[in-house]
Order: structure tokens, then sequence, then C-alpha cells
């Protein structure tokens, strides 16, 4: 059986419009059709997103009976038990493939937004406005123009997924646009906590004499875990909880520095270290030479 499935797979790539180690984009799924070969096929473990452009298509997802008719996009978890469809003559339906690799890449801390939308209030099914249609079908034609763009380029498969980045973007804006008001409100009441919590720990961080503690000290300070702490960083700043940490004790230790009167030995025990060698070691790392040529710098 696994063999089956195993060849099944090989036959899809065989067929498809694109297909890397993360996407596999067919432009019509009548292909698939034709040669006999599942939309299971590109399920197992991928997010798969079928986009109805012409005609209707009916299908089961998990035994939850679904139609889909012109400007519809449905989004299918991992996983996902696809049976049952019947495609009208008309019917022309594109299918994207996404590996949850490649999800989590594009959401970064947004993929609890998904995750709530599709799982928690069962957002799967949009519906296009006509504005919102020619978005879509701009994001899949640059990704068709650069399937079929003859020249080769080193970064083409990168390419491909920084447009699929986008379209994820959109099609999680989408589903938020769909969620109900009760997700709406939780999320904005998480966003608003999230910028407070990330407030307060600059505020503790700028007021904090001594700066060079684990991301755990802070945490601890403001209440919540050190994985919430970075977490919260990472979303409203795009930077780390150890970078910002690292950045403040770095401006402590060349202000520090600057001041003749201040011994090495004295500059590490007043920013934090417990030893010269330590506070030496962060220096040559972070600021790329030894106190002392840097002090001469100064």
């Amino acid at each position: 059986m696994v063999k089956k499935e195993a060849q099944l797979l090989e036959n899809a790539k065989g067929i498809c419009t694109y297909y890397d180690d993360e996407i596999i984009i067919f432009n019509d799924i009548r292909k698939m059709s034709a040669a006999e070969i599942p939309l299971n096929t590109i399920v197992a473990d991928t997010n798969v997103v079928l986009y109805c452009a012409a005609g209707t298509i009916s299908l089961n997802v998990n035994d939850e009976p679904y139609s889909l008719v012109n400007r519809q996009i449905l989004i299918c978890p991992p996983n996902a038990d696809l049976n049952n469809y019947v495609m009208s003559e008309d019917c022309f339906c594109h299918a994207i493939s996404l590996s949850s690799g490649i999800l989590q890449n594009a959401l970064k801390n947004n993929i609890s937004i998904w995750n709530k939308c599709l799982y928690v209030d069962k957002v799967n099914l949009l519906t296009l406005s006509e504005e919102s249609e020619a978005l879509w079908v701009k994001y899949y034609d640059l990704m068709a123009t650069k399937i079929h763009f003859e020249e080769v380029n080193a970064y083409d498969s990168s390419t491909m997924q920084s447009i699929v980045f986008a379209l994820v973007l959109e099609l999680c804006g989408r589903m938020v646009q769909n969620a109900s008001d009760q997700l709406k409100r939780r999320m904005n009441e998480q966003i608003k906590q999230s910028s407070n919590i990330f407030k307060n720990f600059l505020d503790l961080l700028n007021n904090t004499p001594v700066k060079y503690h684990p991301v755990e000290y802070y945490a601890s300070q403001l209440c919540v875990t050190p994985k919430y702490l970075a977490n919260v960083c990472r979303e409203e700043s795009g930077k780390s909880a150890i970078a910002w940490i690292q950045e403040r004790v770095i401006h402590d230790i060349r202000f520090l520095l600057s001041n003749p009167d201040v011994s090495i030995k004295e500059i590490a025990v007043l920013t934090g270290f417990e030893t010269i060698s330590l506070f030496g070691r962060f220096v040559r790392t972070h600021m790329g030479t030894s106190p002392r040529e840097l002090r001469k710098k100064i």
C-alpha cells in the first residue's frame, strides 16, 4: 500500500505544474483525475488550497461535504481525507500543496492565528469578491510566469517560496476577516497584551542597572514564561529577546569603556559578568575585539 502511494505521488509530480520539496502546484486538477491520481495523494502531511476559477467542484473533506463555485477557495488541513469529488464539465480548479514547514516560515508567530481560524472557527471556505479575485489571480499569474520563465536563476526556488509566502499571508488575512467576532476579540486582546508585555520588557531592560541576565530573569519579572516573552519580542519587533538584551549590554559596555577611570575588571562586575574572562569573551564575540583594544578605539 505504501509503495502504491509513493508511486502515485511520483506520478503526480510528473504531471504537476510545479514541484519542489515544499510546494506542489496543479494548474488544473482535472489532469489528476484523468491520470487516476486521487487528491489524497497530495494531502499527506501538507496543507492543500483549492481555488475554483470556473464551474463547480463538489467533494468531502473528512466526511464534511463542500461545493465550490467560481471565486471560492477551500483550505484543507494536513492528512485530510478528500473523496467523492465531482467536477462539472467546465470546472477549472487550481491546487496548491504546501508543507507545514513552509506554512510556519511564511506565517512565523501568526501560525497560531491560522490554526485558530482553521481548527477552532472552521474558517476554511472563502468566497472572494471580484476585487479580491483579481488580486489572487495576480499572485497566481506571477507564480505561473516564474515557473515558465526560461532563464535559470540560482534563487528560483527561494523566489517561488517568497511568492507563496505572500499568498499564504493574504489567505490568513482573509481567514481572519471571516472569523467569528469572538475569535477576533480574542486576537485583538492578545495583540494588545503582547504590545504591553513588549513595552514593559523594554522599560524593565532600560531601567535594570545590570542588564546581563538570561531571558528567564526578565520573564520572571514580567510574570510570563520565557517562551512567551521570546515570541512576543519576535512578533512585536522582529528581534529576539536575547538580541535586545545583548544590544543593551553592549551599549553599557561602550559607555563604561569610554571612562578611563573605570578598570576593565570593574566594568565586568558592573555589567554582570562573573569573571573577566567571560566578559572578554562576550566583548570579542559581539564587538569584534578585546575590551582593551576596544577602549583604545572609543
